[in-house]
């Protein structure tokens, strides 16, 4: 029994309906969670716009709703999916397959983002097993962003040119130069957008060295890790940190920055985190994007990550004052974690320094680093101004920059560091 195949097997998920016929030959499979969106077809323009890639392509579009939705987001689904086949019957001959899936009602203990992805990847590996393939690429998109031109051709040039990698990263931005913007929104969407390039950049400058972007509208992966994986989480938002960050373990990856995702930078309630949300809260007064994890957090884990390699030569005792030394707020997030514990017994079961390094960051990994950041902060380290935090870790990578930047002159400067940036792990 293949890996696919045994992966199906063990799923029990009966919510979900397929409504068009799959594609025989698609080896790209576009996946797109839909949950009360008006404006799905401007999606699909954008994807039937793209440069066709060599492979043939399926997107499925899995409409859902719980059954707590309202009434007006049940009719705005069954709206949906009449426009998608209105839209399939205008445009015969494009190359893009289109599968709509409608899971309705949904138990409402998992209903969301993470639920309604997993039906539609699990679907690919359902459709993948009964054409008897033994490889494909899964990519991850939202039903409120647009795309690139080049973004479905280089997202398979990518697996291609890299055959041993399970999954790349998409290059991101978040249309900010957009009419109906005001000058609040605008403000909003540049700092959560900085916030984000900030986090990672200050992730990779502390001796992380998995600082990728988890963004759900923005990844792609094999097939074959996907079930590796375990498959996609049901989590009702966050799915895609968890997904990722789990895959990391699998082994190599990469970035696609010559293809772009634009996510809408519109406020929503769909989900309790990520751009619509925190756009939402900022429209409404709130002032959570002002600020950011102070960069002095970053350099306490600095001075742990760049020395993880020493730690393998060191001693119990010679451990314990490590320990003792770094800072008191991160030496006491080590302890209360067991951190110190679990490195001391993971050195007994590794055969040397590679190895060692390699499972430590299995450990110390961004749930972890997640944690200690809340922790840092939740005691007496004060959240920073994100403006000021962003050009002191500019200082810090050698580029200077002036104190009076410009939030958006800044934003520039990391999207610049992302697409420049080497993730190949």
């Amino acid at each position: 029994m293949d890996i696919f195949k045994r992966y199906i097997d063990q799923q029990k998920d009966q919510f979900a309906h397929l409504l068009d016929q799959p594609a025989k030959d698609a080896t790209l499979f576009v996946v797109i969670p839909c949950f009360n969106e008006p404006d799905i077809l401007t999606t699909l323009n954008s994807l039937a716009e793209c440069f066709p890639p060599k492979r043939t392509v399926s997107v499925l579009i899995v409409v859902n709703d719980s059954e707590t939705s309202v009434v007006e987001a049940v009719i705005q689904n069954k709206n949906t999916l009449d426009s998608i086949e209105n839209w399939q019957l205008e445009n015969p001959g494009i190359f893009l397959n289109i599968n709509r899936i409608y899971a309705g009602s949904l138990p409402k203990k998992w209903a969301g983002v993470g639920w309604a992805r997993k039906i539609g990847m699990d679907e690919v590996i359902r459709q993948i097993t009964n054409s008897g393939l033994t490889e494909a690429i899964i990519v991850s998109l939202d039903a409120d962003s647009r795309v690139s031109r080049n973004y479905l051709q280089n997202i398979g040039e990518a697996f291609d040119k890299n055959p041993g990698f399970n999954f790349f990263t998409i290059n991101f931005e978040h249309p900010i130069e957009i009419q109906e913007l005001n000058s609040r929104e605008r403000e909003g969407i540049i700092r959560y957008e900085l916030h984000m390039r900030f986090y990672r950049n200050a992730m990779s400058w502390c001796g992380y060295p998995h600082a990728i972007h988890t963004v759900g509208s923005s990844f792609a992966l094999k097939a074959s890790s996907y079930v590796k994986q375990g498959g996609m989480n049901r989590r009702q938002a966050g799915e895609d940190f968890y997904f990722l960050h789990k895959l990391v373990l699998l082994g190599r990856y990469g970035n696609i920055t010559n293809g772009t995702v634009f996510p809408a930078s519109r406020m929503s309630d769909r989900v309790p985190f990520g751009t619509g949300a925190a756009m939402k809260k900022w429209i409404e007064g709130n002032d959570e994007l002002y600020t950011t994890y102070s960069l002095v957090a970053f350099d306490n884990l600095r001075q742990l990550f760049l020395n993880i390699c020493s730690l393998w030569d060191m001693n119990e005792v010679e451990l314990a004052n490590f320990f003792d030394s770094l800072d008191p707020l991160l030496a006491e997030f080590c302890n209360k974690s067991g951190t110190f514990n679990q490195l001391a017994e993971l050195k007994k079961n590794c055969s040397g320094t590679n190895i060692y390094q390699q499972r430590t960051f299995h450990l110390l990994n961004a749930f972890w680093i997640l944690k200690y950041l809340n922790f840092a902060h939740e005691s007496s380290l004060p959240r920073q101004d994100l403006q000021m935090e962003s050009i002191r870790l500019l200082h810090n990578l050698g580029i200077p920059v002036p104190t009076d930047i410009s939030l958006e002159t800044l934003l520039s400067i990391y999207r610049k560091l992302d697409v420049n940036a080497v993730v190949n792990y």
